[in-house]
């Protein structure tokens, strides 16, 4: 028989320590007003939010896995001490409680940045398409249903008119033509045809790394200068550009201040950006992608000179094309330049200019800022910026996606789906916290806590020789503290 505490088996394991104080820090009331004080009693949950914090970081998401680990891994048993919960309670717990997890990031990035690791000079942000629950062929897209009614409509009819009068007798317990319509039968075609039901109906078909179309979800992160994810989001939309501004936003409200330098790469481009960077005021760094293919032997709206006083532009062959009228499209005026039909059909420049019958430019209230980036991103202090991009928030999803095992989504349904990314974001923010930045108080000594142990065991081992004698234990575990 030996005597130690659980905190010094744990001694060198820095990660334990700094969950237990961050979870001790949160303020847990509208968790526990979820449980009763009525009937039998329940696992704290403050303990078993702590155990499911530490097992994402170990990088173990099955609740039967951990459920496995508490019975002989002592740093799950420094949170649970002598009780043993099972998969259920760990997977119920977890099920009934994700809502909860975006107000418990928010205040890991507040204790981040309050620890000094918040670096918001720089700020990466960045998407990736992470697989969904449920198998590519159990999920039928909207195009191959339309296929297969088209097919069984096409084979029903086939079949009602080989049957002819038989299908139409009604007397002998058959069905009438009428009511065995195509639109009537179709749907009950298409359960059977498909693989299954849909298993997740908030999942969508999106292009992986790998080229193919799985059911997926787009997991966005924004990380600061360390590294540290100060904002994270999932969405059901494959598109990078229409998530950028809200990614910018949340970032400022979980930290104090807002970004210098913003990074993101071409994915994330659209005209609305561009005004949202300027209007709130940091320096963007986006690529600008070409808006078509122009051949070298065309010209390009460069090409073409502005003439303020008439609103109009000067083409290379010396024509004008005056304004026509301006277009609106997600938010973004664009004026419109049209050169006559006559002029252009006699151009001898024309075949370089344009196919149509006359040229047409389309000028975004935009242009001068795509401009600017371009020229901005050929730089060379540019190219180093934006260059920083790779290594702050890809590496990220490295550790997340190899590191922590994390590529394909347990739970189902958006939702749920974004409480298990923001488990994986609070993993990968509590080890940089447990690495950099400590909250801990000063960790007593080995010493310090075999002295307490053989204390208590004394003051026990008397207790039972000369009987109960009243002693306040918290005021021995005081004295010793300041003896020591």
């Amino acid at each position: 028989m030996f005597f130690v505490s659980r905190a010094e088996l744990v001694s060198e394991e820095p990660l334990v320590r700094t969950i237990d104080e961050v979870v001790n820090s949160f303020d847990l009331e509208a968790l526990y007003d979820r449980y009763s004080e009525g009937g039998r009693s329940f696992y704290d949950p403050a303990m078993l939010l702590k155990v499911l914090f530490f097992a994402y970081s170990d990088g173990v998401r099955s609740s039967r896995e951990i459920a496995r680990r508490i019975k002989y891994d002592i740093r799950y048993q420094y949170f649970t001490g002598s009780l043993r919960p099972d998969f259920r309670t760990i997977n119920r717990f977890r099920q009934e409680n994700l809502d909860l997890l975006g107000m418990y990031f928010a205040r890991i990035v507040a204790l981040c940045d309050e620890s000094g690791l918040v670096d918001m000079s720089v700020v990466a942000i960045d998407g990736t398409k992470i697989q969904a629950s449920s198998s590519g062929r159990r999920t039928v897209s909207r195009k191959k249903l339309d296929k297969l009614a088209r097919r069984f409509r096409a084979e029903l009819e086939c079949d009602v008119a080989a049957e002819g009068e038989e299908l139409c007798d009604v007397s002998d317990g058959g069905f009438s033509s009428a009511d065995s319509s195509p639109d009537q039968v179709a749907p009950c075609q298409e359960d059977g045809v498909s693989t299954g039901k849909v298993t997740d109906p908030d999942a969508r078909f999106m292009k992986t790394s790998g080229g193919s179309l799985r059911p997926c979800y787009n997991s966005q992160i924004a990380v600061d200068k360390n590294q540290v994810i100060v904002a994270a989001e999932v969405s059901s939309v494959a598109d990078d550009s229409v998530q950028f501004q809200a990614m910018v936003d949340q970032s400022c409200q979980n930290v104090r201040g807002s970004p210098t330098v913003v990074l993101t790469d071409g994915g994330y481009y659209s005209g609305g950006n561009l005004k949202h960077s300027v209007k709130a005021g940091y320096d963007l760094y986006m690529p600008v992608p070409q808006q078509s293919r122009v051949p070298e032997e065309r010209f390009e709206r460069e090409a073409f000179v502005y003439d303020e006083l008439t609103d109009s532009y000067q083409c290379p062959g010396g024509q004008e094309l005056p304004y026509s009228h301006t277009r609106t499209r997600n938010g973004i005026t664009r004026r419109v330049y049209r050169g006559s039909v006559s002029s252009c059909g006699q151009c001898q420049l024309r075949p370089r200019c344009t196919k149509n019958r006359r040229r047409e430019l389309n000028i975004s209230e935009v242009y001068h800022l795509e401009r600017q980036m371009k020229a901005k991103m050929a730089t060379a202090s540019g190219r180093a910026t934006y260059g920083q991009r790779k290594h702050l928030v890809e590496a990220v999803f490295g550790n997340l996606k190899f590191n922590l095992g994390f590529t394909r989504f347990k739970l189902r349904s958006l939702a749920k789906v974004r409480g298990e990314f923001l488990l994986m974001c609070i993993a990968h923010n509590l080890k940089k916290l447990a690495t950099y930045g400590s909250l801990l108080r000063p960790v007593q000594t080995a010493a310090l806590e075999a002295v307490q142990t053989a204390l208590l065991w004394l003051l026990r081992l008397y207790q039972r020789l000369q009987g109960p004698v009243r002693h306040d234990l918290g005021h021995l575990n005081a004295n010793c503290r300041s003896t020591t």
